[in-house]
């Protein structure tokens, strides 16, 4: 009786330890799972760190590239206020001294085209003495200086158109019509191809600081 006692109590006690033994190795299977999560969660929460950093950093440089570029539209805006102001200060300057020049009343529709050649006509001067017809070098008609006395009137218009044309062209290349104003100088007397090559005036030989462009349609 006392040896079945024993056995009973033997087994009792094996499967006590069974049982825990059990117990503790599913406690130890979570636990380690648990420290897997933990980790992964730990790996996960430090990348999501450094992305963070690298958006502020992104942030920063956007922030830093929208002020520089708002410093520079800004400067761009005044330089353009700036340009307009000299445009439209220029073509009353121009006709006031063209008018001072030509007297009351002489500034026609060819004036601002005009503009662009404040020297004498190429043509030269007419004489003063004698009928008014011959020039200081020869014929009148070679020249381009309308007869004042007698002779074709059609004929000295023409010349007169010819050498508004003649002026109206670009003083580099003679191609083009003149349509780049030159600052500071004011001077119209480029063409578009020849204002972005030329860094000085052909009239005046002053260097340019700065042009724009005039619509002369």
């Amino acid at each position: 009786m006392e040896k079945l006692r024993m056995e009973m109590e033997e087994k009792r006690k094996r499967q006590a330890r069974m049982i825990i033994e059990a117990i503790e190795e599913g406690m130890m299977k979570r636990l380690k799972a648990r420290e897997e999560e933990i980790e992964k969660i730990g790996k996960l929460n430090w990348a999501l760190e450094e992305k963070v950093k690298s958006l502020c950093i992104e942030n920063q440089i956007w922030r830093d590239l929208a002020q520089t570029n708002e410093a520079t539209a800004n400067a761009l805006r005044s330089n353009l206020e700036q340009v307009l102001a000299a445009a439209a200060a220029a073509p009353a300057h121009f006709k006031d001294e063209r008018s001072g020049r030509l007297g009351p009343g002489l500034m026609d529709d060819t004036g601002a085209a005009e503009m662009m050649d404040d020297a004498q006509s190429c043509c030269g001067s007419c004489s003063d003495d004698g009928d008014g017809r011959t020039l200081a070098n020869g014929d009148a008609q070679d020249k381009g200086c309308p007869s004042e006395g007698g002779g074709d009137g059609g004929g000295g218009s023409s010349s007169s158109s010819r050498r508004r044309r003649r002026r109206r062209l670009c003083r580099n290349c003679g191609r083009e019509e003149s349509c780049v104003l030159l600052l500071p100088c004011r001077h119209l007397c480029l063409c578009t191809a020849c204002g972005s090559s030329l860094r000085a005036c052909p009239i005046c030989k002053s260097t340019m600081d700065d042009s724009f462009h005039v619509n002369m349609s």
